[in-house]
């Protein structure tokens, strides 16, 4: 939670770097700007923060505590935060502000998103210079706060936020996908989890989970109710299957 802060706070004092050239409320920004000597601390700021939950109380409760000890030492900028359940619901309501100049100044999204976002005069911030600035960059000698450096970041993840050979994108809230297998109903069914589990294994053991007894119950749980195969979301599924199929 500590080390999430910190990542939170290094966007935010990123962002703000921005506006302070912009002047606007996080849209129509130019795409090369001149890096201020010091940041207006006398001046007041807003940062509006468009985050996704998945309802999880918890999550929230790091976002508010990272806002709140944010805005403690940096008392002239206040972060308002929008919450979402869904990626894509940020997505269309990013894209719907790039024309009334009412989109948010940090958001959470996929680099896929970003690129459609791009189609937008200067609508996104390239922060190669923002994070190589030396003061309030990654890491900077000017931060208030131990911020993380580049690298502290993984680099594979890192690279995901350049298109074209400019970074718009931070790892920040970078997930990473786990498979978990229920290895007392697999071996069950006579299998043995392999080294490597392909998708030719997962749905031959899917498949064998089917078999029913005679009442209608599932042999391998004994239940009404089974089901031998779950990937959480759909998006990432279609990814996954692109990646792996070259496309």
């Amino acid at each position: 939670m500590k080390r999430f802060m910190k990542k939170l706070a290094a966007a935010a004092v990123c962002l703000c770097m921005a506006m302070l050239l912009t002047a606007c409320h996080g849209s129509h920004q130019t795409a090369k700007f001149e890096i201020p000597d010091t940041l207006d601390e006398s001046k007041p700021i807003e940062i509006t923060f468009w985050a996704k939950n998945d309802t999880n109380k918890n999550q929230t409760a790091v976002y508010k505590k990272a806002i709140e000890d944010f805005e403690t030492l940096y008392p002239n900028i206040k972060v308002k935060m929008k919450l979402y359940t869904d990626y894509g619901k940020i997505y269309n309501d990013v894209i719907t502000n790039i024309a009334t100049g009412t989109t948010p100044n940090v958001a959470i999204t996929y680099p896929d998103h970003i690129a459609s976002y791009l189609q937008g005069a200067d609508t996104v911030v390239s922060l190669d210079e923002l994070m190589a600035d030396p003061k309030y960059g990654l890491a900077g000698s000017e931060l208030k706060f131990d911020g993380p450096s580049r690298q502290d970041m993984v680099p594979a993840f890192l690279e995901e936020g350049v298109i074209e050979g400019t970074q718009y994108a931070l790892p920040f809230m970078r997930s990473t996908e786990a498979l978990y297998i229920n290895k007392t109903l697999v071996e069950k069914l006579g299998y043995q989890i392999p080294d490597v589990v392909t998708w030719d294994w997962i749905w031959e053991v899917s498949e064998a989970a089917t078999a029913k007894n005679e009442d209608g119950t599932y042999v391998v749980n004994g239940q009404n109710v089974l089901i031998p195969f779950i990937y959480k979301s759909t998006d990432n599924m279609m990814i996954q299957l692109l990646k792996q199929q070259g496309a």
